[in-house]
């Protein structure tokens, strides 16, 4: 993935508002980035212009070389359903379908005729054999971004876009669901591209991307990282 001087402006009070600044920089398959800044920065808007969900002002992200932006809405949809997973600090699940429904629905989007058997296994796989039939409202928190996860995972994406995954959890739960997320990405060779404020998920990443301002002013690699030290 690439993004090419990228630049987000909206129409603020007093005239346009500048977001994002000239930003560029590529992620290598089986990256891990943590993009991180304070409120404000422009994370969550550089995320979603990675995502194609939003449009940049001027600039350009590829996704397996293609240029998001030069596609169709359509076209655009359809590459970010081949390739790229999410997962949100508010979970996002569909409140009206069970937790394996959940899983299966991006799955049947795909086409997949095996969607039932392989949400079933990526359920099994984040430890919620037990829960596959229970709606979002009769599980904790922490249940709920396993299912989003395993929701990411199952589509088998090059790239898994993370927003403050750990946000509306406990340390403890926090603490889990990291574990369970990198373990997945290790498993899987995806790219992982996470926001977060949190200082020790970030260090779990290879890299860091620092913003302020809405420029990138920080591209580094962290020290290696262990779970011993």
């Amino acid at each position: 993935m690439e993004a090419d001087r990228l630049v987000k402006r909206v129409d603020g009070v007093d005239g346009p508002l500048t977001i994002l600044q000239e930003i560029s920089f590529a992620v290598g398959a089986g990256e891990t980035v943590a993009i991180v800044g304070a409120s404000g920065s422009g994370k969550s808007t550089l995320l979603g212009l990675l995502a194609g969900l939003d449009t940049p002002s001027s600039g350009v992200v590829r996704l397996r070389g293609i240029d998001l932006f030069g596609l169709s809405e359509d076209q655009r949809a359809r590459l970010r359903g081949e390739a790229l997973g999410f997962v949100f600090q508010a979970f996002q699940l569909l409140p009206a379908l069970t937790a394996l429904e959940n899983v299966m629905m991006p799955l049947e989007l795909a086409g997949r005729r095996d969607a039932r058997a392989l949400a079933t296994r990526w359920l099994e796989r984040v430890g919620l054999q037990a829960r596959m039939s229970h709606y979002p409202k009769h599980l904790s928190g922490g249940e709920q971004q396993r299912v989003a996860l395993a929701r990411a995972f199952a589509v088998q994406p090059s790239v898994l876009l993370a927003d403050e995954p750990t946000g509306n959890l406990d340390t403890e739960t926090g603490a889990q669901i990291m574990d369970l997320m990198f373990e997945l990405n290790r498993e899987s060779g995806t790219t992982l591209l996470l926001v977060t404020h949190d200082e020790r998920l970030a260090a779990r990443c290879a890299r860091k991307l620092g913003l302020a301002g809405g420029r990138l002013v920080d591209d580094s690699l962290f020290k290696s990282y262990s779970d011993d030290s």
